[in-house]
């Protein structure tokens, strides 16, 4: 029995079947909000 034989198996997240893709998900929406967040703080200045 190998070493990777042992190790249990993660399981995937339960939104986009991947953690790669779950985590630009989250990257997006920081970016998104940041933007939206400096367009109001120029609008509303």
């Amino acid at each position: 029995m190998t070493e990777e034989d042992r190790m249990p198996v993660e399981p995937p997240p339960p939104v986009l079947g991947r953690w790669g893709r779950l985590y630009a998900l989250v990257l997006i929406e920081l970016a998104l909000c940041i933007g939206l967040f400096f367009a109001f703080e120029r609008v509303f200045r």
